[in-house]
């Protein structure tokens, strides 16, 4: 081989390599932000749960008075 490809094969080598790590990158970033919007949306419903619970509560608590 000559020296040129070998040089192909290094510059090949490191372009694979960053091209892997920012993949990786990517997908834990993507896994981070689909936690984060899953746990706002447990929330979210918690919270609504929490309020219909209230509001039930306050329409019983009419019925009684």
């Amino acid at each position: 081989m000559k020296l040129n490809a070998w040089n192909m094969l290094s510059v090949r080598f490191w372009i694979r390599r960053v091209r892997g790590w920012y993949y990786k990158r990517t997908e834990e970033h993507y896994l981070i932000c689909a936690a984060v919007e899953n746990a706002r949306m447990r929330e979210a419903e918690e919270n609504e749960a929490y309020y219909q619970k209230r509001a039930a509560m306050a329409r019983a608590a009419l019925r009684f008075d």
